[in-house]
């Protein structure tokens, strides 16, 4: 769980909480399992952006959380194959 270390001394344990139930439902609705996936990663950066900034509700965090990585993922460049 990527928030809710108790040794972390920068967000109590409600922050934490807070921020993992986000994370959870980002990665939901992006269909990533995988804790290893480098967009779970992404994910829990914007994350803790919004939170840092003042979002304390999850369901919003979650939701900008989704719509940045979903604006990256579409100006990802796209691989042709070769011919």
């Amino acid at each position: 769980m990527t928030f809710l270390d108790d040794d972390n001394p920068n967000y109590s344990k409600t922050d934490g909480e807070l921020m993992q139930r986000a994370l959870d439902e980002a990665a939901a609705a992006l269909n990533i399992t995988d804790e290893t996936d480098p967009e779970h990663g992404m994910l829990a950066r914007f994350i803790r952006a919004a939170f840092i900034i003042g979002n304390r509700n999850s369901e919003a965090m979650a939701k900008f959380a989704v719509n940045a990585v979903l604006n990256r993922r579409r100006r990802r460049p796209k691989i042709q194959p070769e011919a």
